[in-house]
Order: C-alpha cells, then structure tokens, then sequence
C-alpha cells in the first residue's frame, strides 16, 4: 500500500504599499511507500504452499502410522492366539457303518491265555467251532492290515469259512493264511470277495 502525504507551506505577502502581492508555495510532496514488493507476495504464497503440503505430509502419515500400529496389534494377537496351546480336543469313537447286506462283525477281545492244564478228560477234546471262531476273528483284527476289513468267521466241524469283502487278491490271502494257523482249524474255505 502506498501512503503520500502532501505538505503545503504558503506564505503570503501582506503589501505594505502598493506593491505587488507575491504568494509564494512551496509544495512538498513525500512519497512514503510502505508495503510489500511482489519479491515478498511471491515468496509468502510460496511458503503458504510449502506449509500445506507439509501439514498434508503429517497428516496422511499420521493416518498411515496409525493403521500400521492397528495391523502390528493384529499380528500380535494373531501371534499370541496361536501360541496358546491348544487344548486336545476329546477324541470321538470311531464308527464303522456296516453295509446292510453284510452281516455285523463283533469285535471280541482275543481270549487270554492261561498256563492252567485242562483235565485230563478234556485233553483229547477238540475246541468248540464257537472257540475256533474267536480265536480267528481275533486273529484277523489285530492283523494291521485288515484290521480295517470286515471279515466274518463261520466254523463247522473244524473248517472255516471267510466270508467279506478285501481290497485286493494279497490280502484276501493273507487272511486265509492266518486262519489256518489258528489250532483246531483243520481247513479253510475263502470266500473273501475282492472289491478295489
């Protein structure tokens, strides 16, 4: 902004005769420009801008700050969550569903075993077919492979009949195998169906 000030001196001759009146100004005229070049107006938008920026600046790092602490907290659960130790969850019994057409297989624990000598008049005796059935059953479900299989058992007069169904034609043997070592098993009828 420019201020001028104008100073007006005025002097004035009073004639003592007859002479001629002489006005005499003296006009100064002070410019006194007090203000802003247009070097300073530039240089203040500039810092004006630079100045908006850098709060921008702040502020969206400020924003990217917080939400890299939020995702850090995250982790930190994720991480503690997975470090508690998981508490074993109760297993459940495992069911076998039987196909309709085939009979049920009973899983019976294998007799045990005692070094008691039987009476002599029962030593000539052979075991029952029902002995001979479990001992045989038993023996093909503690066979780990075919454990897994259901194969039924039917003794008559010392000759067992396997009766099911098994994977493949080893182990339809090897089931037959088994239940001829078991004693009192004079033969074996395998009738053990292979189905892949």
């Amino acid at each position: 902004m420019s201020e001028y000030t104008e100073k007006r001196i005025v002097v004035q001759a009073v004639p003592v005769g007859r002479g001629p009146v002489v006005e005499s100004r003296v006009d100064s005229i002070v410019n006194e420009r007090q203000g802003i070049s247009g070097v300073a107006i530039t240089a203040l938008v500039v810092a004006a801008i630079a100045a908006a920026v850098v709060i921008t600046m702040l502020i969206i790092n400020s924003q990217q700050k917080t939400s890299e602490d939020l995702l850090a907290q995250e982790r930190a659960r994720t991480a503690a969550a997975q470090q508690v130790p998981a508490q074993p969850a109760p297993q459940q019994p495992l069911i076998v569903n039987m196909p309709a057409a085939q009979p049920a297989t009973v899983v019976v624990p294998a007799p045990v075993v005692t070094p008691v000598q039987p009476p002599p008049s029962y030593s000539d005796s052979a075991p029952s077919n029902a002995a001979l059935e479990i001992d045989a059953t038993s023996l093909l479900q503690n066979d780990a492979e075919l454990r897994t299989y259901a194969i039924d058992v039917k003794v008559t007069n010392a000759t067992a009949v396997l009766s099911g169904n098994v994977s493949d034609e080893a182990l339809k043997k090897r089931a037959g195998r088994l239940t001829e070592t078991v004693h009192g098993i004079k033969g074996v009828i395998n009738d053990i169906a292979v189905r892949p």
